[in-house]
């Protein structure tokens, strides 16, 4: 069995953003190259503006013609505004595509994550993750890119600009920048800090927000409102307060880097009035060097936003990744495929199983049986006896013991997950229905075949039900299904199982909710497919007696255990629960099943 794949552990000990940046904005290089030229030929331009104001306070002074200075400055604006949107351009919307795929690809792994995944992460913490840090992470790439580039583009050339005035006046200037750069190293380590925590909460949000949805009849048929307000209110009031800790970083930032551009402009009044009087410098050449530091505030002003953003996003990407990182089904499961188009022979030898987090206790202890192939098996017991258990394990919906259970003498744990998938059909005690069509709950297709979707209809008696529904097949059943009963439920859950066919039928007491008449129709549509050529195995869990006397022999399960099988007619003559559920389900008085219990 594999446990994990080299891409994983690659992707486990490689950088997030590194990460980020290979696998889905390389692809993007020319754009993010030329949109990166653009911004160079914007902030070299930005830049030379101030050394023509410099030269026309000169020409001014020298009583000399200023057409051409003017002139130039108007040409370099108006290229600044062209060039400026080009940049932004080329390096936003590679941010959204980026977007785009990761979105797909998180949905596309999220659906090859085992049960147990999803029995240990919250709902609703998922869904923030898959909306709201894939958003951050664009803003991260995208804005916080563009500002990244900006900045270090900024400070380069406006640096080159001020160091060919004046290397001496330079220095000045920008020891409080650099003081307050060094500063905001600080700000950086508590934003990512608070960044993941202020995430994690807006994860606890939506989870209370979609369980409580989920839950709304339950609410409001126990009037327990406020009690469900005033959890929420909790766990609002704990993401408000650190989003408010961040706010103040954030305009903490702001005025340090406000402050230190102050300290810079005094600089240089202070100290380049001495440099003009001893001849170094000119007026214009002071005027350009103070215009040139009025271009480089703006970028080091945004410094606080920026680092917030890029915190921010790179603790959505960790959030985000780790999600990706989670191993898939494929990653656990074997490589062997069998041969299909005939129902598997399966064998339990001793299966023991415990779900995670149960504290050792089994939910199924020492099962051994077989059940051959082309076989019509029942399986009952009282509810906590094992039976779903048993189905999710042949499902491969939760991971067998080695060696627990083998299909026409292969490990099960060894075989293909994704092949096995799709030798079997598994009808779930619970079915759930989508907001959909009829028709695409049935066929789980957007363009179904139409015979093979009447005839699993009309196998699963459902035909008549809709005659009631106003657009028939093309009916939208509602959020889970909701404008169904429970018994139509089922049945739509049956028919998506006939519909796709299998070898392997795994049925989770998916009678329970019908009447009589239609259960009869429906077991002889289940005998009739045993008795096809085809031939599927066939298990079928049940507590009506009634659906399992038809059934080539039946496993009795209590607390775990397979406590004893056989046919229907040899169990009910033998006593144990399933005699004790054969009496009960005839009505027979309790001075009669006490007869016949000890008979």
């Amino acid at each position: 069995m594999r446990t994990t794949s080299p891409d994983h552990a690659a992707g486990v000990r490689s950088k997030p953003v590194i990460r980020l940046l290979r696998r889905y904005a390389w692809r993007y290089r020319w754009s993010y190259l030329a949109g990166a030229g653009f911004l160079w030929l914007t902030n070299y331009l930005a830049v030379s503006i101030p050394g023509q104001i410099g030269h026309a306070i000169d020409a001014l002074r020298a009583s000399q013609p200023l057409g051409r200075n003017v002139a130039a400055i108007a040409v370099m604006g108006l290229a600044i505004i062209f060039v400026r949107s080009l940049s932004r351009i080329l390096i936003f919307n590679p941010g959204r595509y980026l977007e785009y795929h990761l979105r797909q690809d998180l949905f596309a792994h999220l659906l090859r994550l085992p049960s147990a995944f999803y029995a240990g992460h919250r709902t609703g913490d998922i869904i923030s993750r898959a909306a709201n840090d894939i958003g951050w992470v664009r803003v991260m790439v995208g804005f916080g890119g563009l500002q990244v580039m900006n900045v270090a583009l900024a400070v380069a050339l406006t640096g080159w600009k001020m160091v060919a005035l004046s290397p001496r006046l330079t220095g000045l200037t920008l020891l409080p920048i650099v003081a307050a750069v060094a500063a905001a190293q600080w700000w950086i380590r508590r934003l990512f800090t608070l960044s993941r925590q202020n995430q994690r909460q807006l994860g606890d949000i939506s989870d209370r927000v979609l369980g409580s949805l989920q839950g709304m009849a339950t609410i409001q048929g126990f009037t327990a409102e406020r009690a469900f307000i005033d959890g929420f209110r909790r766990k609002n009031l704990a993401w408000l307060g650190t989003g408010m800790r961040i706010a103040v970083l954030r305009s903490l930032a702001l005025p340090v880097l406000v402050l230190s551009g102050g300290l810079s402009l005094y600089i240089v009044i202070v100290a380049g009035a001495p440099l003009v009087e001893s001849g170094a410098l000119t007026v214009g050449q002071l005027a350009a060097f103070v215009a040139l530091l009025t271009v480089l505030l703006p970028p080091l002003r945004s410094i606080g936003w920026m680092l917030s953003v890029l915190q921010r996003g790179r603790a959505s990407l960790e959030r985000l990744l780790e999600l990706m990182d989670a191993p898939t089904e494929e990653q656990l499961s074997g490589s062997i495929r069998t041969a299909s188009g005939r129902g598997p022979a399966i064998v339990l030898d001793g299966m023991t199983f415990s779900y995670p987090g149960a504290g050792g206790r089994p939910a199924l202890e020492e099962v051994a049986a077989e059940v051959p192939g082309g076989s019509v098996v029942g399986v009952f017991g009282r509810t906590g006896s094992g039976k779903s258990t048993l189905l999710r394990l042949l499902a491969r919906l939760e991971q067998p013991p080695p060696g627990a259970i083998s299909v026409d003498g292969i490990d099960l744990a060894d075989l293909d997950i994704a092949a096995w998938r799709e030798r079997i059909v598994a009808v779930t005690q619970r079915p759930f229905l989508f907001s959909e069509t009829m028709e695409f709950n049935v066929a789980l297709d957007e363009h179904p075949d139409q015979q093979r979707l009447h005839r699993a209809v009309r196998d699963a008696a459902l035909e008549p039900d809709l005659e009631a529904l106003p657009d028939g097949l093309r009916t939208v059943v509602g959020e889970r299904g909701i404008m169904l009963s429970g018994g139509q439920r089922q049945r739509v859950a049956l028919a998506r199982g006939l519909y796709r066919g299998g070898d392997l039928l795994l049925l989770d007491d998916v009678l329970s909710a019908v009447d009589h008449e239609t259960e009869v129709r429906l077991v002889e549509t289940l005998a009739s497919l045993a008795r096809s050529d085809r031939q599927p195995t066939v298990l079928i869990v049940s507590n009506r007696l009634s659906v399992l006397q038809h059934t080539d022999t039946v496993l009795v399960l209590h607390r775990g255990r397979l406590v004893d099988s056989g046919e229907h007619s040899a169990l009910i003559l033998r006593s144990g629960p399933y005699r004790d559920a054969w009496l009960a389900q005839r009505n027979v008085p309790p001075d009669e099943m006490a007869s016949e219990a000890a008979s």
